[in-house]
């Protein structure tokens, strides 16, 4: 492992090696139990990482790639609702354990329930889009304004990716549904579907995706503004059921391997948080039987080794001022 660097220059070089090599592996193939996204282009594979000076550098196919959210959106509905009713509210409905199994898991549900092992995995992400309040029009504006606040954009809705998720949501739909007859999902099983189909299908680039994982990695601050949008506390609790559960059942083979807390969607996204330093978004469509980008996850490898980002290497993390 080298020793950590911040220097702009460096991190380009690396960044653009390391998109490089990993945009020649064909292995992995895309999520095409939701049809939509079995139709991206497999050729694209983007990075960017964002400072937490506000410096945000991109590579490979940034510019036009353009994917949905997918489960990396979770940390908005987590994140949102830290902030807006607390952690009692939140840890009411959802546990802070790693599930041991995949994403969309119902076994576990059913055996360890009532409440789902954690908020990152899908039945733990419905059980908080059902904490919110309000018609479904109320919902959908909390959630566009929690993706604006972290992204820093008005991301639009893909239509098509939606209509797949509503189509193709059976196994979510039965998530629900055994939510509701444990007690733990109190609002109407359709309108929280809804909001979480719509969750997922929001898009983004990479350059969108790295700006959320620089303000996790400032303590929830938003990179270069000085404007905070999450309590250290929240930002704290997001990071660390990252490092823990935000990869499913391959988390702690990620983090052993990289030092990054991170999040995966089935589109091909990883956003990844270098504590003190910035945050770095991966996307590559071809994704392994965890549901990780298979090339994101060898850019975020390459990089926690070339910048030497590790968490736990020495002088890889930065405690925050």
């Amino acid at each position: 492992m080298l020793a950590p660097t911040t220097d702009a220059a460096e991190i380009r070089r690396f960044l653009d090696q390391a998109v490089s090599t990993a945009g020649a592996c064909d292995d992995g193939s895309p999520a095409t139990y939701i049809p939509e996204l079995a139709n991206a282009d497999l050729a694209r594979t983007s990075a960017a990482i964002t400072l937490i000076d506000g410096q945000c550098i991109s590579a490979g196919d940034c510019a036009d790639h353009r994917f949905t959210l997918q489960s990396s959106a979770k940390l908005v509905v987590l994140a949102g609702l830290l902030e807006d009713q607390g952690e009692r509210a939140v840890f009411d409905v959802v546990g802070t354990e790693p599930s041991g199994g995949g994403f969309a898991g119902i076994a576990r549900l059913e055996t360890h329930g009532p409440t789902p092992a954690n908020p990152l995995i899908n039945a733990g992400a419905i059980a908080l889009c059902g904490l919110l309040a309000g018609n479904l029009e109320d919902r959908l504006g909390w959630l566009e304004r929690w993706i604006e606040r972290l992204y820093g954009a008005r991301l639009p809705v893909n239509q098509r990716v939606l209509a797949s998720e509503r189509r193709t949501g059976d196994r979510n739909r039965a998530l629900a549904y055994l939510l509701k007859s444990n007690g733990v999902l109190q609002g109407d099983v359709d309108e929280t579907l809804e909001m979480y189909f719509t969750l997922c299908s929001y898009e983004a680039s990479a350059e969108h995706v790295s700006r959320l994982g620089a303000a996790l990695a400032s303590g929830g601050i938003v990179a270069g503004t000085g404007q905070r949008v999450l309590s250290r506390r929240n930002a704290s609790i997001v990071v660390s059921l990252m490092a823990t559960c935000g990869m499913y059942d391959e988390s702690g083979a990620h983090l052993a391997a990289t030092g990054l807390p991170a999040k995966s969607g089935v589109s091909g996204i990883i956003v990844a948080v270098a504590p003190g330093r910035g945050g770095i978004a991966a996307a590559s469509p071809r994704i392994n039987k965890k549901g990780g980008s298979v090339r994101g996850h060898m850019i975020l490898g390459a990089l926690a080794h070339q910048l030497g980002w590790h968490f736990a290497s020495p002088g890889g993390g930065i405690g925050l001022p």
